[in-house]
């Protein structure tokens, strides 16, 4: 979820919570104003019935009605109440008559009050009871929770779409900043465009920019220190390798093998010398020569060169159009790794169309080696990144991937420790002629 919609989301639960509130409060407060207004009536009303009921001669009273209220007399003693009180309401009246005092009680949709009458006597020896529905007190904070209900979504749309205008506009600096911020890389370390006031973004800002100017000078330091490190070596590595060359004519037995091991270490050299110089003018695959293949072509030119028997392709061609010369790098490359890891036995090269997208081609290289330590596998593309028994300098897949995207594909990897690695490029296959 984005920050807009969290944004207005926290404002669209807040203003809800608010309502709600609210409404219970309103809600109790009708509820108990209400009642308190009903308990005024019915202590005038017993008021006036004391004042009827003391001139009278004592008898049984039977309900009558006085704006709506019930009303009932009845004695103290051996006698059931004229309105429907059950056995705890009677027994609160005798504790009103023996206390001498008025008493409130409520009963299911009734309010009821209690209180002592002398009735033909000083000593109060009746209860009177005065009675009114609350129904409509109930009713009333019913209808008021729903009105609540009701406002309450009516606000959560509103907070929503109000929260997120507010949002797009007071965070439309801060997304400006953000999506200049996900197009840098090391190709692209320009300083972040901002106009607005120094507040808190605009300090940000500052302080990214400073960041994004000291990555580039650091970026164009490292690839000067390459570029002049690798044309320094070249020249002695060059040399190196024609004394060798000159050297193994006039070889005896006993001395050719360590001839061909200085041999093997001067293409070393060289492959290294060439990989700091491709990688020293940032895409290593700038000056492209396209060409139409067929990857099987590829898979089986570097089987031959490694010697590898393990080889899985189809009977049909694989057509792409490519750089002959860096794609047979890139698969050198990945090659040399899996041999490295695993041995020429347990390394097999696979090229294919992929399974759900003809359109596109799989060189696929796979070994049953040690695998890839699952905290160095996102970070396995990057310059001079390689495993802990790795003898490389950790150049070879940074090259990978960038010859991989010069074709417009890419290159993933799966790995899992004491089991193997699986490295795949997908490339866009040649597109036939309708």
């Amino acid at each position: 979820m984005s920050i807009r919609w969290r944004v207005a989301s926290v404002m669209a639960m807040l203003l809800v919570l608010f309502a709600l509130t609210l409404g219970a409060v309103v809600s109790v407060v009708v509820s108990s104003t209400l009642e308190t207004y009903q308990k005024r009536l019915l202590a005038a009303d017993a008021a006036q019935l004391q004042q009827v009921y003391a001139s009278d001669q004592p008898s049984q009273a039977t309900p009558r009605t006085l704006g709506g209220v019930r009303v009932a007399l009845f004695p103290f003693k051996n006698s059931e109440p004229a309105i429907n009180l059950t056995k705890l309401e009677v027994e609160a009246a005798q504790i009103v008559l023996a206390r001498g005092s008025r008493l409130y009680w409520r009963s299911e949709n009734l309010l009821v009050l209690l209180e002592p009458a002398a009735i033909a006597s000083k000593k109060a020896n009746y209860v009177l009871a005065v009675a009114a529905s609350t129904t409509y007190i109930r009713d009333l904070a019913s209808q008021v929770q729903l009105a609540t209900l009701f406002v309450t979504a009516a606000l959560l749309v509103v907070a929503l779409i109000a929260g997120f205008l507010a949002t797009q506009l007071g965070l439309r600096p801060l997304i400006g900043v953000a999506k200049q911020a996900q197009e840098l890389n090391e190709s692209n370390l320009k300083p972040l465009a901002y106009t607005g006031v120094r507040d808190e973004l605009g300090v940000l800002v500052e302080t990214l920019n400073r960041l994004v100017l000291r990555l580039n000078t650091a970026f164009a330091a490292q690839k000067t220190f390459l570029a002049e490190v690798a044309h320094e070596l070249r020249t002695p590595v060059t040399a190196i390798e024609g004394y060798v060359r000159q050297a193994k004519k006039d070889a005896t037995p006993e001395s050719n093998k360590m001839l061909e091991d200085a041999t093997r270490v001067a293409k070393n050299m060289t492959r290294l010398v060439s990989d700091l110089l491709q990688l020293s003018r940032g895409e290593v695959v700038q000056e492209l020569v396209p060409h139409v293949l067929d990857a099987r072509e590829l898979i089986q030119g570097t089987a031959s060169e490694f010697n590898l028997q393990k080889i899985n392709l189809p009977n049909e061609p694989l057509e792409l159009l490519g750089d002959p010369d860096r794609l047979a790098q890139l698969l050198r490359n990945l090659t040399s790794n899996a041999i490295r890891a695993a041995g020429h036995e347990k390394v097999q090269l696979t090229a294919r169309r992929k399974q759900n997208n003809p359109q596109l081609l799989e060189f696929i290289v796979q070994d049953q080696g040690a695998g890839i330590a699952p905290e160095l596998l996102p970070r396995i593309f990057e310059k001079f990144v390689k495993g802990a028994t790795s003898r490389g300098a950790g150049l070879g897949l940074a090259i990978v991937s960038q010859i991989a995207k010069a074709h417009g594909g890419n290159v993933t990897v799966q790995s899992e420790v004491g089991k193997g690695t699986t490295f795949t490029v997908t490339i866009p296959a040649l597109e036939e002629e309708e």
